[in-house]
């Protein structure tokens, strides 16, 4: 009969943590939840114009800055009622329709008494937008805070993935103008 003793055999980690609980698999703290994703694309020229793809290659939103209204970027969904609009003044001001009654962008987006993220309340929850990485992760501000999306650019899209848990909550329209003020270039406060 042949024993095998890990400790004195030199054992070779595969490369996974041990798991905490014997047979039961580990979950690495890093492990990141399932995304769906919300593409910003079809810049025209910038990502002040352009459309939101979401899950499915199925169009969700359309953005349009300065059409009808000089200094107005409206928020449409896909059946092309106006779901948020942000007037573009000295200091900018947002609505969210049914949801986010009209304020200025820098109360909406306020940056932390550090000023390294921004926070965003909304039905009553408070986000945190926190840079890192290539991304801005976004956060419940909770004594356990969870994890509910992240925004990333590249060349000629802004890429909004949120959890599934985030849609639930009713974020997707706030998520999606927070990504686009934050990645749009403009002075928001």
């Amino acid at each position: 009969m042949s024993t095998i003793n890990p400790y004195s055999q030199g054992w070779q980690s595969s490369g996974s943590a041990p798991s905490m609980y014997g047979a039961v698999p580990f979950s690495s703290p890093n492990t990141l939840p399932t995304f769906l994703s919300f593409k910003f694309t079809s810049f025209n020229p910038t990502v002040l114009n352009c459309n939101i793809i979401g899950p499915k290659s199925r169009p969700y939103f359309r953005i349009v800055t300065d059409a009808p209204m000089p200094g107005v970027t409206l928020f449409q969904n896909q059946n092309g009622q106006n779901i948020a609009l942000i007037q573009w003044h000295r200091h900018p001001e947002v609505e969210i329709r049914n949801i986010l009654e009209r304020q200025r962008t820098s109360e909406m987006l306020g940056l932390t008494s550090d000023r390294a993220s921004r926070m965003m309340t909304v039905n009553g929850m408070t986000l945190i937008f926190m840079p890192r990485d290539n991304y801005i992760w976004i956060y419940s501000n909770a004594s356990q805070p969870e994890l509910l999306g992240r925004i990333s650019r590249a060349q000629n899209a802004v890429n909004l993935e949120l959890t599934g848990e985030a849609i639930h909550l009713g974020l997707l329209e706030p998520a999606v103008v927070a990504s686009f003020l934050l990645q749009c270039g403009r002075n928001i406060d």
